[in-house]
């Protein structure tokens, strides 16, 4: 027992006991100490600065966006039923000009446009080629490796950026930060700002290409309209002709010269024979239907067409200040970086001398138990 006493009391761990080793091998510390905070300034010293610069983007007022409320913009014509028989006339209440606007861009639909175009890897990637097209040696070998290969350095240009949306869910602001880095301060701040601007450049084409196809779509479905409905209106014109001279030669074979109508004739709620109009009227209504072919303005008898003609004539006068134009604002460019974010050299001295002390604390712990250890007998 008591040799399981004594046993128990040297497995026991004393404080004081490491305090002592500590202190009897204290140049294990120091001297780990000091290599670490070498490593760390050589690494501090040697290694090349990495630089961020960042892009702050937030939402368009309603005022630079007011080019697409134009009125012409914000409805569409939409054809609902017509009647188109010459006899019966038609209804130009039967084409109405819808709610539903041609094109439309608002403060926050033009925001998630251009954030979408600036966080695309398509768009970065296109930027990159280009900015490789512009042969700037000193810019290029910052992004570009010969010793990897196209796919490698896009990838390592695409890490360069950073993309944080605060304003989304912190605040009632909207806006987007934009980070970008390089071991040039000022190439880093001039190719976020370059790439920016070419970001919205892209964006403000496709909403051009956009608005063209719109409009140009509500032209041809107008054009389309106007045919139909000119096709419709000359066939009944062709076909009340025929039904006007066969009344006609009905009313000079029975000598129906000036309209007559019988009571006897007339069923209630019908209405009587046409040639009972008189041969005179008849062949008067013929010549004017085939005076109108003669006319520039025929298609104002054709019922609805004016209508189309007009949203028609609306839709070409269409035109959009572009440079007036900001789907987004700028709020604040990149700037020069006043320091590098890579490496932070207090920081790295400071682990440097924490690691090495904590290294050298272990080191000398195990120096002083090698020191004292002793074989113990079987």
């Amino acid at each position: 027992m008591i040799d399981q006493q004594t046993n128990a009391r040297r497995d026991e761990i004393d404080l004081f006991d490491l305090v002592d080793d500590i202190r009897d091998k204290w140049y294990w510390v120091v001297g780990v100490s000091i290599l670490g905070a070498l490593l760390a300034i050589v690494y501090a010293v040697t290694t090349t600065p990495l630089y961020r610069t960042e892009v702050v983007i937030k939402d368009a007022p309603g005022s630079d966006l007011v080019a697409f409320n134009q009125p012409a913009l914000r409805t569409t014509l939409v054809l609902e039923a017509r009647k188109d028989s010459l006899k019966d006339g038609g209804s130009t209440s039967d084409f109405a000009l819808s709610a539903e606007p041609v094109f439309e861009l608002t403060s926050e639909t033009a925001f998630l446009g251009a954030r979408a175009i600036i966080r695309s890897a398509s768009t970065r990637k296109t930027f990159y080629m280009r900015l490789l097209k512009e042969g700037d040696e000193r810019l290029t070998s910052l992004i570009y490796n010969e010793n990897l290969t196209e796919e490698q350095n896009l990838a390592l240009f695409l890490e360069r950026f950073s993309f944080s949306d605060p304003g989304a869910k912190e605040t009632l602001d909207v806006f987007m930060m934009i980070s970008f880095e390089l071991k040039d301060a000022q190439l880093a701040t001039d190719v976020l700002n370059n790439y920016v601007a070419f970001a919205l450049e892209k964006y403000d084409q496709q909403i051009q290409s956009e608005l063209n196809r719109k409009l140009n779509a509500q032209l041809q479905l107008n054009n389309s309209w106007a045919d139909s409905l000119r096709v419709a209106y000359h066939a009944d014109k062709e076909r009340r002709m025929i039904e006007l001279r066969e009344a006609s030669e009905i009313a000079a074979a029975i000598g129906q010269t000036q309209p007559f109508y019988n009571s006897n004739d007339v069923v209630v709620s019908s209405e009587p024979p046409l040639y009972m109009m008189g041969e005179k009227a008849l062949k008067a209504e013929i010549s004017q239907l085939k005076a109108r072919s003669s006319l520039a303005s025929e298609d104002l008898f054709i019922p609805g067409l004016p209508q189309i003609l007009q949203n028609t004539s609306v839709l070409k006068a269409v035109s959009v200040d572009w440079d007036s134009v900001n789907y987004v604002l700028v709020d604040q460019p990149a700037l020069l970086p006043r320091k590098p974010v890579k490496p932070r050299k207090l920081l790295a001295v400071a682990m440097g001398v924490a690691g090495g002390f904590m290294l050298g604390l272990l080191a000398a712990l195990i120096a002083a138990g090698s020191a004292r250890h002793v074989v113990r007998p079987r």
